[in-house]
């Protein structure tokens, strides 16, 4: 009883039954959390009637001179209709939203600037000005970037197709275009579009969509098909699965663009998104171990939560050394306990570098923070792993979220599927698969 109290004044008043749906809330990474509540707050405004759907549609005569009317570019990418909150496509929508695009914030695609190295020189200097020349992952950036990209696409292609007669009357020689051949709210036009980019990053991660476990390179698929089968509408699914395959060519490496003009993808993350969202890392990825200099962490985080999730494992086993060099040196308990604190540090979302590491599908990383041996060279069918008497002391079944949250095999089960390399490691070594409201064995 006392507990509940305590967790009722932990979240001003509101009953435990809140506390899942506001810890999985607050979980969600900032870009995900930020569309999800602007489209829930346009959503619940239409259902209450306090805005009709003509003043929240893209039109684009209203959006000119004289009219300026620019929040309909905001809330036709944030509106969850056609429908309201009482609909269940609007809310499957929503939902999807709260699944898909965050695991596609936490692993977007590379969209840096990959500059062509100068072949003078020899070899040693060209290696060296590669390894200078790479950049930490700016997962954030790459994600507002391509969420930005994809919107622009989107309304560019809106544009061609509604506003210009001619791509019509071409159309309608092929096909029976319906009325409105596309609708002006492209919420779930951009929805899809991730999902799409989703699929491509992370082709092998299993899904369950209305009870069908889908592969993830098949899933958008797999909607327009679903979305056939039941007569539903699928104009806009099919727009967003288009833009969404576009933008991954856009930034895709391609050593004949790089042959033209001396860099590897059409497009990039500028340099002053980078700066924006606090992940200027400088020149971060020369070979020394200030390794990231003007990267922005997470509250609570430091620098081993970003390379765990970015599978620097250099500068992992660099800070793994340290510990083992200061601990030959003190048999102190508390001094073992202080110098590998940091491994075992969590961030405002009670996140540790472990969590960050299976996330992000970092075996190599997993092995290294929890002290994993491969005792035979089989394969993997038939390998078998144990943890090390270290001194790290990392538990693999720690929890996110005041222990509430995520254990680390879940987050490789959600994000790469269960039969993954990662879930296998961590499965092998006494790793459990939990989630919000799960509850321990000890419990």
């Amino acid at each position: 009883m006392e507990q509940q109290n305590h967790r009722q004044q932990q979240h001003g008043g509101a009953p435990p039954f809140f506390d899942p749906i506001l810890e999985y809330y607050n979980a969600l990474p900032p870009i995900s959390r930020a569309w999800f509540t602007l489209s829930l707050l346009t959503t619940g405004l239409h259902t209450l009637e306090i805005f009709p759907s003509n003043k929240l549609i893209f039109l684009w005569h209203r959006v000119q001179p004289p009219h300026y009317e620019l929040w309909r570019i905001l809330t036709s990418f944030s509106w969850a209709g056609p429908g309201t909150l009482v609909d269940f496509h609007v809310l499957i929508l929503l939902y999807t939203m709260t699944v898909t695009v965050p695991s596609y914030e936490k692993d977007p695609h590379d969209a840096a600037q990959i500059e062509v190295p100068q072949q003078d020189g020899n070899i040693r200097d060209q290696i060296l000005r590669r390894w200078i020349r790479r950049r930490p992952r700016h997962r954030q950036s790459d994600c507002l970037f391509a969420f930005l990209c994809c919107s622009v696409l989107i309304l560019i292609t809106y544009l061609m197709i509604t506003e210009t007669s001619t791509v019509l009357n071409v159309l309608s020689n092929y096909i029976d275009i319906p009325n409105p051949v596309l609708l002006p709210v492209f919420t779930r036009t951009l929805l899809y579009s991730i999902i799409t980019l989703h699929s491509l990053k992370h082709p092998d991660q299993q899904h369950q969509i209305n009870f069908f476990p889908v592969p993830g390179k098949l899933v958008p698929i797999f909607h327009i098909g679903f979305g056939v089968l039941m007569g539903y509408r699928i104009i806009e699914t099919v727009h967003g699965v288009v833009i969404g395959l576009m933008y991954a060519i856009l930034v895709r490496e391609n050593e004949w663009v790089a042959s033209m003009v001396g860099r590897k993808r059409i497009i990039s993350t500028p340099q002053w998104l980078i700066q924006l969202a606090g992940e200027d890392g400088g020149n971060g990825n020369d070979i020394s171990f200030d390794r990231y200099p003007g990267v922005r962490f997470e509250e609570g985080a430091n620098a081993l939560h970003h390379a765990a999730a970015i599978g620097d494992t250099v500068y992992i086993q660099y800070k793994i050394d340290e510990v083992e060099s200061q601990i030959a040196t003190s048999n102190n308990a508390s001094d073992v306990a202080s110098v590998t604190a940091p491994f075992r540090q969590k961030d405002r979302n009670g996140w540790q570098p472990l969590h960050e590491a299976a996330r992000s599908g970092k075996i190599e990383v997993l092995q290294l923070l929890l002290e994993v041996d491969n005792v035979s060279n089989q394969p993997s069918e038939s390998r078998n792993r144990m943890r090390s008497a270290g001194k790290l002391k990392i538990d693999v079944n720690a929890r996110t979220n005041d222990d509430r949250g995520f254990t680390a095999l879940r987050l490789a089960e959600e994000n790469h599927g269960v039969d993954s390399d990662c879930a296998t490691l961590l499965r092998e070594i006494g790793g459990v698969s939990l989630g919000f409201g799960d509850e321990t064995h000890d419990e």
